[in-house]
């Protein structure tokens, strides 16, 4: 896992810089605690023969002048008890979301047929091998497509799309919730990330956001839910400032200091024996169960999405010959790959882009997922209805209409992304 999480870091970094944002990241290292400074010397030399040599890690340990060259570890706590500080090169994807509609435009770019808002349902398998899947619309409206090999790439919702009588006994996946809070940091911060275990003794990190917001997180405990309904609850909240204040006590932070928060859900392989599931990445093949030609994945995190991609293709090809001659992978143009909106002159023509061109359908979708606007900030009402006004005759919306779409989206906004006020 390690030596994929390396090789997944040089090509991200190499193929998709736009992507990705460097930062400093630091662990602290305590007189005293279970992580000694060689475990991390070691840690680090083993990573480095593992993996690519460039994007180099630049890993080192400072035990003198830290607080000149980490302006920030004045807020660290337990000074005196302070040891060392490693640090290392690490990348940020920042905006995830972007990279599927980068990649999904680029495979209708090379013949895919992209059907959004459609709910997918596996019916029945013919003699021949060939399934048929329904796809239904919004209005209801249902078509039937065959297929030899159908791709479950469903996450958290994968068990729910099997074929009904013939799943599994044990779910294929096991959701786990992770919350994580956004806050403005002082200058001080600005270029680094904090890495440490929490009191409960998992992963807990500070990390850069965009300008001066950053976010703690995660925390991690059973989802079994619909993952469109996950948001951070009061308890997450209070637990995840608590964190940040026993890690960062210098910044003395209050709920009124969160402006922004947010929940998912990682879709991780059931396992009987690790009721937290396992992160391994794993391809089930379903025939045994019924569901020949039916293949699913489970713990594909977005960093490995390029080497996830490979491996689905030669799993399909295992199944369908190729009808072709495998070419070089095509990359993404640079006139289409979009970035986050930021200047007010550019976000009409940002928002009517995403509507005529990238299939954008409502404002979530613009504003999170196309545009980047909202992502990380909650944004006012003049904001929102300046977006809707600015599409309303690109999707048929009447005055009603906006105001609805206008309200709808707020509400989203308050429910799924509570700020300190909120939560």
């Amino acid at each position: 896992m390690a030596k994929a999480a390396m090789q997944a870091r040089e090509e991200l970094v190499r193929l998709q810089p736009e992507r990705c944002k460097p930062f400093t990241m630091c662990f602290p290292l305590y007189r005293g605690d279970d992580i000694r400074g060689w475990h991390l010397d070691m840690g680090f030399a083993l990573l480095k023969r593992l993996g690519p040599q460039n994007p180099p890690l630049g890993y080192r340990r400072l035990a003198a002048d830290i607080d000149r060259e980490l302006p920030f570890a004045t807020d660290l706590r337990d000074r005196p008890r302070l040891n060392s500080i490693a640090t290392y090169r690490e990348y940020m994807i920042d905006w995830p979301d972007r990279i599927c509609v980068d990649y999904a435009l680029e495979a209708e770019r090379n013949g895919a047929d992209i059907r959004l808002f459609t709910r997918a349902t596996l019916q029945q398998r013919s003699p021949d091998g060939e399934w048929t899947v329904g796809l239904a619309d919004e209005s209801g409206k249902v078509e039937q497509v065959g297929a030899k090999v159908v791709l479950n790439l469903a996450g958290t919702w994968i068990d729910a799309l099997l074929l009904p009588g013939q799943a599994p006994n044990a779910p294929l996946v096991r959701g786990t919730k992770g919350a994580h809070i956004v806050v403005r940091l002082p200058d001080r911060y600005r270029g680094f990330g904090v890495a440490t275990l929490h009191r409960g003794g998992m992963p807990f990190y500070c990390l850069p956001l965009e300008d001066d917001r950053f976010f703690f997180g995660p925390t991690e405990t059973p989802y079994d839910g619909d993952a469109d309904d996950a948001h951070p609850s009061d308890q997450e909240v209070d637990f995840l400032l608590g964190e940040a204040n026993h890690l960062l006590p210098g910044l003395k932070l209050q709920r009124r200091d969160v402006e922004f928060s947010w929940a998912g859900v990682r879709p991780l392989t059931y396992d009987p024996g690790e009721p937290m599931g396992r992160r391994m990445r794993e391809i089930h093949d379903l025939r045994d169960h019924g569901m020949p030609g039916v293949l699913a994945m489970t713990a594909g995190p977005v960093m490995s999405h390029r080497s996830a991609g490979r491996e689905l293709r030669d799993a399909v090809a295992s199944l369908i010959p190729p009808s072709r001659r495998r070419g070089a992978a095509a990359s993404i143009p640079e006139n289409v790959v979009a970035g986050h909106v930021t200047r007010s002159d550019d976000r009409k023509e940002a928002y009517r882009s995403a509507v005529l061109s990238e299939h954008a359908r409502d404002l979530r979708g613009i504003l999170y997922t196309r545009t980047g606007l909202a992502w990380g900030r909650h944004l006012d009402r003049d904001a929102v209805e300046h977006a809707a006004n600015s599409v309303a005759d690109l999707l048929n919306w009447g005055p009603e209409q906006v105001a609805g779409r206008v309200e709808e989206f707020l509400e989203h906004q308050r429910r799924a992304f509570p700020n300190g006020n909120a939560a």
